[in-house]
């Protein structure tokens, strides 16, 4: 048995949960990825998977199993690609995590570009707020939110993540701009939920942190769908700056300042948006070309 395969074979799967999807990816037949699994629980003695006609789960000796051999493929993978770096044409596939908001607003839009420089390389781009493992899973490069990352990943300042409170001229006319706290706790806004809680807003007030209670006119995990519905003149809305651009200078939304507070997401003061790798992989052509790229592009001095 090509347990290498196997081992590829069956993180595809855990990857879909889906034996005819992971099957597509690798080009081979269901039976023949099926196959290799079972010989792979045969010799660990084991089931790995609890299957159904409709969907696929790990067992708990499967969940185990996953969470010890996914860095080690994740490494012989690594090693496999930088020896065999034989041309100066960077290529492969180059997998990039980004926060969903960032992602649909700044780096999307800069990897027309990036395909038309590097044909050669496949991207593999996955949006989500979910907060990844760099020195274990299978991803090259991370754009996150939030403070300064500690760790063995190497961390590039993109740009700031400063919050607006904006709201439509529309908006404004009908119920008034907030002048103060005061004020603005009688509006209706638009809040973001987060992968594991809404955020609701904060300010300091002598050096302490309160929460807002605003009643909520939306609750949701899509930035762009905040966005849409706070052009829509349905509320007040704390968005970043960075996915303003166009609204603010087409006047489409304005900018509220209060007078006795800053209102913000968090109560990080450095919060940043920040491209993270590791430094092995930085020796890999495709990822070097990606992180030089995305920094010239994309970082705001």
């Amino acid at each position: 048995m090509d347990k290498l395969r196997a081992l590829h074979y069956f993180l595809k799967v855990v990857e879909t949960s889906n034996f005819t999807q992971a099957a597509k990816a690798f080009g081979v037949p269901v039976s023949s990825m099926s196959r290799r699994i079972k010989d792979l629980e045969t010799m660990l003695g084991v089931e790995l998977f609890q299957r159904s006609t409709r969907v696929v789960r790990l067992t708990e000796q499967g969940l185990l199993y996953y969470d010890e051999v996914k860095g080690a493929v994740a490494t012989l993978s690594h090693a496999d690609e930088l020896v065999s770096l034989h041309t100066k044409i960077p290529s492969g596939t180059l997998r990039i995590t980004a926060t969903p908001g960032y992602g649909e607003a700044c780096l999307t839009p800069v990897l027309a570009k990036f395909r038309q420089q590097y044909p050669d390389i496949t991207l593999d781009i996955h949006l989500t707020d979910q907060v990844t493992d760099l020195t274990r899973d299978q991803i090259d490069i991370a754009i996150r939110e939030g403070g300064e990352p500690e760790g063995r990943v190497v961390s590039r300042k993109l740009s700031g993540n400063k919050f607006l409170l904006v709201a439509s001229p529309k908006y404004l006319d009908t119920h008034g701009v907030p002048q103060n706290l005061a004020q603005l706790s009688s509006h209706r806004v638009l809040y973001y939920r987060g992968p594991n809680a809404v955020l609701f807003w904060q300010v300091n007030i002598n050096g302490e942190w309160l929460q807002l209670q605003n009643k909520a006119n939306m609750i949701s995990n899509h930035g762009a769908g905040i966005l849409k519905a706070v052009v829509g003149s349905e509320g007040i809305a704390l968005l970043p700056e960075w996915g303003l651009k166009e609204e603010l200078s087409t006047k489409q939304l304005q900018v509220i300042n209060l007078s006795d507070a800053q209102v913000m997401i968090n109560t990080e003061q450095d919060a940043g948006i920040y491209l993270l790798y590791v430094r092995p992989k930085y020796q890999l052509q495709k990822v070097k070309v990606a992180v030089d790229f995305l920094i010239k592009e994309l970082r705001v001095d």
